[in-house]
C-alpha cells in the first residue's frame, strides 16, 4: 500500500515549537460537506479495509465498554484524544500515498502525548464540572433557621429533588458534554498535524465547532441517538449496528472534517 504524508507530521526527535501557527483559523462549511468527508474517508479505508474495519469496530467496542462500566468513562476522555490523533495521522498519511507503519504512527503520537493527555483532562474537567453544577442546582437544598437564642443554623440536604426544575438537569448535562466535545473535536488533529499548543488547539476547536454548529449538529444527533438507545435498546442491536455506524461516521470523516474546516483550498 503506497501512502504519503507531509513533512510536518514526521516524527521529530523532540517536540518542536509552533512556527507561525499560533491560533489556526477555521472556515465555515456547508452541511453537504459531511458527504464529501465520508467519501474521502471511505476512499482511504478502501486501500486497507481490514485495518480500518478493525479500527472502527475497536472504537465501537470501547464506547460500548464505557457505557456498560461508567467508572471507566474517566479513562475514555484520556484515551479519546490519543486515539483520535492516531487515526487522523493514519488518514493524513494514507491520503497522500507514501509508506507508513503503525509503529511510526505510535511514535508520532507519543511525541505529543502530554499535549493530548492535557486535552483529555480539560475535556473531562468541563464535563464533570457540568455534572457538579447540575447536581448542586437540582439535588442540593439549603435551609436556614434561627434558634430562640439567636443562633443561626444552616442545613444542607443532599439528594433533594427540586420540583419540576429537575427536568432541566439533562439539558445542563448535555450542554456540558457539548462544550467538552467541542474542546476535543479538532484539537488532537491540530496538535499532531500542525504542532499547535494544546490550549490554542482547544480554543481553535471550540471556535470551529461554534462557527459550524449546523454541521456539528449532525454528529451531535448521531451521538445522541446512540446514547438514547443505550437506555432501552438491546445490547446486540447497539453493539452490532448502531454504535459501529456512529463510530464509522466519526472515524471516516475525521480527517476530511479537519481539512475542510482548517486547511486552505
Amino acid at each position: 500500500m503506497n501512502m504519503h504524508y507531509s513533512g510536518g507530521t514526521a516524527v521529530p526527535a523532540r517536540p518542536q515549537p509552533v512556527s507561525g501557527l499560533r491560533y489556526p483559523d477555521s472556515r465555515v462549511v456547508g452541511m453537504q460537506s459531511v458527504g464529501g468527508w465520508l467519501a474521502e474517508g471511505i476512499r482511504i479505508a478502501r486501500a486497507n479495509p481490514v485495518l480500518w474495519l478493525v479500527a472502527i469496530l475497536g472504537c465501537a467496542d470501547l464506547v460500548t465498554l464505557f457505557e456498560l462500566a461508567p467508572p471507566l468513562r474517566v479513562l475514555a476522555v484520556l484515551v479519546g484524544p490519543v486515539l483520535a490523533a492516531g487515526l487522523v495521522l493514519m488518514q493524513e498519511r494514507a491520503s497522500n500515498a507514501r509508506p507508513w507503519s503503525i509503529r511510526e504512527t505510535i511514535e508520532a503520537v507519543n511525541v505529543h502525548r502530554n499535549a493530548l493527555i492535557m486535552i483529555g483532562q480539560c475535556g473531562a474537567a468541563v464535563a464533570y464540572a457540568g455534572h457538579l453544577i447540575a447536581f448542586v442546582a437540582f439535588h442540593v437544598s439549603m435551609k436556614t433557621s434561627v434558634a430562640p437564642n439567636g443562633v443561626h443554623d444552616l442545613t444542607i440536604v443532599y439528594g433533594a429533588h427540586n420540583g419540576t426544575g429537575n427536568a432541566l438537569e439533562p439539558v445542563l448535562n448535555m450542554l456540558a458534554y457539548a462544550l467538552a466535545a467541542s474542546l476535543v473535536w479538532f484539537a488532537p488533529a491540530l496538535v499532531v498535524l500542525n504542532n499547535v499548543s494544546p490550549l490554542n488547539a482547544m480554543a481553535a476547536s471550540v471556535r470551529a465547532v461554534a462557527r459550524n454548529w449546523r454541521v456539528a449538529l449532525v454528529f451531535g444527533i448521531a451521538i445522541a441517538i446512540d446514547v438514547w438507545l443505550a437506555t432501552f435498546a438491546p445490547l446486540p442491536l447497539r453493539g452490532l449496528l448502531v454504535t459501529p455506524l456512529v463510530s464509522a461516521l466519526i472515524v471516516l470523516s475525521m480527517y476530511g472534517a479537519y481539512r475542510g474546516v482548517f486547511e486552505k483550498s
